[in-house]
């Protein structure tokens, strides 16, 4: 913490919502700051959108580059967001699949690969100059929306998984702050289409909480990160129009 001073919130955020894994010395319950949680949804946006170029300089279909730079948003968030796609809706934590060895539900499995096709198909739909804009604001509004679920409900206190979108429920002021934020960039990257998304994302985080305050008591790390899910593939359909 010495070292890093003012940027160990963002390895603590680095640590617990991505595959990075220094420094791995952080124990399970560090804080976790609702800012940098989002913020570093840009540097894996930025990954993305280089693996999607890469591919494309190397002369490969350009369907094939949007893929590998999707499939990249994904790996570089730990898929945190389609396992609690799958967690919520099979009805288990990650620790219950874990501890079991079930595998997932029929239905979970084609609810998230229907969602991987939808998510797909905007995204090779678009041509490669709104890859960058696209990519970043499709990894910043999905933490955003777990972050804005989160900020309406209780602290999450059986959250055992050591990858999940999980933060200190933020004031009020933060969660204004840091989503007027991300609608600048999402206004830049969209327009008035990512406007949009991002207040129905937001409702779809509204409902998500209710359900599970009516269902469970409360919040958990498969719901955040199903908030997440959802706010991404609305980002996504909504930079097709």
């Amino acid at each position: 913490m010495r070292r890093l001073g003012p940027l160990y919130g963002g390895a603590v955020a680095l640590v617990h919502s991505t595959p990075w894994r220094w420094p791995d010395s952080l124990a399970g319950n560090e804080t976790r700051s609702p800012f940098w949680v989002v913020a570093i949804g840009a540097p894996i946006g930025l990954v993305a959108w280089l693996a999607a170029i890469a591919i494309r300089t190397l002369g490969l279909p350009v369907p094939l580059a949007a893929l590998v730079g999707l499939a990249t948003l994904t790996f570089a968030s730990a898929a945190i967001v389609e396992r609690g796609v799958v967690d919520r809706i099979d009805g288990r934590n990650e620790g219950t699949v874990a501890a079991t060895g079930a595998n997932p539900s029929t239905l979970a499995t084609l609810i998230l690969v229907f969602g991987t096709l939808l998510r797909a198909g905007a995204f090779v739909w678009l041509p490669p100059g709104k890859w960058f804009g696209v990519l970043l604001a499709t990894a910043l509004v999905g933490r955003w929306a777990a972050v804005f679920l989160q900020s309406l409900g209780d602290p999450i206190l059986d959250d055992d998984a050591q990858r999940s979108l999980v933060v200190t429920p933020p004031p009020a002021w933060l969660t204004g702050g840091i989503s007027i934020g991300i609608c600048v960039i999402v206004g830049f990257a969209l327009g008035k289409a990512g406007i949009l998304a991002m207040v129905l994302a937001a409702a779809a985080a509204f409902a998500l909480g209710l359900d599970a305050q009516r269902r469970d008591k409360g919040l958990s790390s498969p719901v955040v990160a199903m908030a997440a899910a959802i706010a991404e593939l609305v980002l996504l359909l909504a930079a097709t129009i």
